[in-house]
């Protein structure tokens, strides 16, 4: 399964101050089971954001567990995204990466972003979901839950 990590909880993942509920997507995302995704505007937000996610990332492309979309691909989708006017939050870059990569995973905490992400006009096939912590930073069952599923990530080619 792969999912996307927002900017504005990389500090529940990566670093010292880790939440729970982070410290569990952690190991997620390191286990056989996890793949993050990234690409244009997310992966410099979140280079910029961690220097742990900095030196993180250099491993994880190289054993499978990060994959990097194409730049281009995700501009060309998020200017789409901007003509229509579909994004109600300033996270096109987001759900273009989600449209192009499959990912139906997203950690955030951005409530906008994630009504975008939840609507199944953008992220369908299947619905988008939501890991957050803006009820609490403990590891819920709700969280273990999304971790456990094979079905967020669609195939893309």
């Amino acid at each position: 399964m792969c999912a996307i990590l927002d900017a504005n909880v990389i500090h529940e993942v990566f670093g010292i101050n880790a939440t729970e509920a982070g410290k569990q997507f952690w190991d997620w995302m390191n286990s056989h089971k996890g793949r993050l995704v990234v690409g244009g505007k997310l992966l410099r937000e979140l280079k910029i954001a961690s220097g742990e996610f900095l030196e993180w990332s250099r491993q994880a492309q190289f054993s499978g567990k990060l994959n990097i979309q194409n730049q281009e691909r995700i501009n060309a989708k998020m200017k789409d995204l901007h003509v229509a006017g579909r994004c109600q939050s300033d996270d096109a870059h987001i759900i273009a990466l989600a449209q192009i990569s499959g990912a139906r995973l997203l950690f955030s905490n951005d409530r906008a972003l994630q009504q975008d992400f939840k609507n199944k006009e953008l992220i369908n096939n299947p619905r988008g979901k939501i890991y957050s912590t803006l009820r609490g930073s403990d590891f819920t069952t709700s969280h273990k839950n999304l971790l456990s599923r094979r079905d967020l990530c669609v195939s893309k080619h």
